[in-house]
């Protein structure tokens, strides 16, 4: 599906886009001034422990001072789209095309959206149009994602060069999975992990979270054990195969895996929430009402992020 030729040129560059002129044709990219990069920064440590409702004010407040700020618009959808307010992502994408159409990482967010609500064929028309952008005018971007160190310190990595290319792949294998080809999606599924050979637990495990909001939990499940097994110090992946099992109704397991999410945030909104609905299931009432509550004191919409990702009370 992929062409080589258009899969090789993801680098590590700053995330400032104001050095990225496009033709008049298109809005203009103003970038973002040294106080919107710190609010970005602000709204991804927010974004980190579940408090979604507060990283979104951050990053509109951004935006309104610099409504030509396209890495905030990508941000703010990438917030919109995490708390499972699709169509405000998407018009935010939409607003980061206009500064720049050849932004191959917009299109990929975008086969995110299209397959956390069933629409494979829609996914695979975002995956084929950024794959077939040319490669040398690529929107390079840097891409961080936190991880705790086996000393259990707290540290940043950055993915490169195939990042990208490996999660289109992983996309793509979900895509297919949904159309009933099985083959071809596990195809896409191993060029996904030949593509990503640094750090494989963090491509299986986006391509778990978004199976899992497609209703795929039995390929969740694989990808997601896949990735602890390759890292197990990667608490995400933790919290997402606890949403796995949530949704399989597997009440001890997911309650086992939120624990150890927790471990490393305590005060994660999602895995509160999610560890407080097993809780209930299990009979255990107060101890489910003590997570929701806490949960709900850090994502006051907590309720209705976590129905929007297809978790409902119990």
């Amino acid at each position: 599906m992929f062409s080589p030729k258009h899969l090789t040129c993801f680098v590590i560059l700053l995330c400032s886009l104001a050095s990225h002129a496009r033709a008049a044709a298109h809005e203009q990219d103003t970038g973002g001034s040294s106080l919107d990069l710190a609010r970005v920064d602000d709204a991804n440590r927010a974004a980190r422990h579940g408090r979604y409702t507060a990283a979104i004010a951050v990053i509109s407040r951004a935006l309104d001072s610099s409504p030509r700020f396209a890495a905030g618009y990508l941000e703010r959808a990438t917030l919109y789209m995490d708390a499972g307010r699709y169509p405000e992502a998407l018009a935010d994408l939409d607003r980061v095309i206009a500064m720049h159409p050849d932004a191959a990482a917009v299109f990929v967010l975008r086969a995110d959206i299209a397959l956390r609500q069933r629409a494979a064929t829609q996914a695979l028309a975002d995956l084929g149009h950024a794959a077939a952008l040319p490669a040398a005018s690529f929107w390079k971007q840097n891409y961080q994602a936190g991880h705790n160190d086996p000393a259990g310190g707290q540290g940043l990595y950055y993915l490169v060069s195939d990042h990208l290319v490996s999660r289109m792949f992983a996309y793509s294998s979900i895509a297919h999975e949904l159309q009933g080809r099985d083959e071809a999606a596990l195809d896409d599924l191993r060029q996904s992990l030949v593509n990503e050979t640094l750090y494989p637990w963090h491509v299986l495990g986006r391509h778990c979270y978004t199976a899992a909001l497609a209703g795929l939990l039995d390929m969740a499940e694989l990808t997601c054990t896949e990735a602890i097994d390759k890292q197990t110090h990667d608490d995400g992946n933790y919290d997402t195969r606890g949403l796995v099992y949530l949704k399989m109704h597997q009440w001890d397991k997911a309650i086992a895996d939120y624990d150890r999410a927790l471990r490393a945030r305590p005060d994660l909104t999602v895995a509160l929430y999610g560890r407080g609905l097993a809780r209930h299931a299990t009979g255990d009432r107060a101890g489910g009402d003590a997570d929701i509550a806490a949960a709900t004191q850090g994502e006051p919409d907590i309720a209705n992020i976590m129905t929007r990702l297809g978790v409902q009370p119990l």
